[in-house]
């Protein structure tokens, strides 16, 4: 009796399992993520997902050229297949920079005396991309005169994105007891 209905469940479950199905019904999906991630960040991929007739089948990963280091374009391509039909689909993914870059004003004297030496002691750059930066810098001191005087610092990235720091300069006039 045992033997019988353990034979009956295996025969079922082989049938069961060499069920034809429709490949007309053969999907697979792009599940919803971000596509969209900053530079040198973190990207976690939400994979896809494919079924026929409401069961699900193995999806992999047959490309994937994202370089999270670098501005750009990727893809990811998942494939899946069923007897002799396979299906793919392409997440596409942009690395963005959208953060300016990082200016900050080296140490130095920028206080001093008519008729006194000024050295711009500059800036520091750094940058989230690690793109090339390009560095403008405006504004001079007339060391003859006392008064303010603004140099300002300007970075942009490779991305266009930019940032500005200012130094004040102060010359000041000469001590009338000297």
């Amino acid at each position: 009796m045992w033997r019988s209905l353990l034979l009956v469940l295996m025969v079922m479950f082989t049938l069961t399992a060499c069920t034809d199905y429709d490949i007309d019904t053969f999907e697979i999906h792009i599940n919803p993520g971000v596509d969209t991630v900053q530079v040198n960040s973190t990207f976690n991929d939400a994979g896809a997902t494919a079924t026929i007739e409401g069961n699900d089948r193995r999806v992999t990963i047959i490309e994937n050229t994202i370089d999270i280091t670098k501005v750009g374009t990727y893809k990811i391509v998942y494939q899946a297949s069923y007897r002799n039909t396979v299906i793919q689909a392409t997440r596409m993914v942009d690395v963005v920079d959208e953060e300016a870059p990082q200016i900050t004003l080296n140490p130095g004297i920028d206080t001093i005396y008519v008729g006194d030496t000024w050295e711009d002691s500059g800036v520091s750059v750094t940058d989230n991309s690690k793109e090339n930066i390009h560095l403008t810098v405006q504004g001079s001191v007339n060391t003859d005169v006392a008064g303010e005087y603004i140099i300002t610092y300007r970075a942009e990235d490779e991305s266009g994105n930019i940032a500005t720091k200012i130094r004040y300069v102060n010359v000041l006039p000469k001590n009338s007891d000297e």
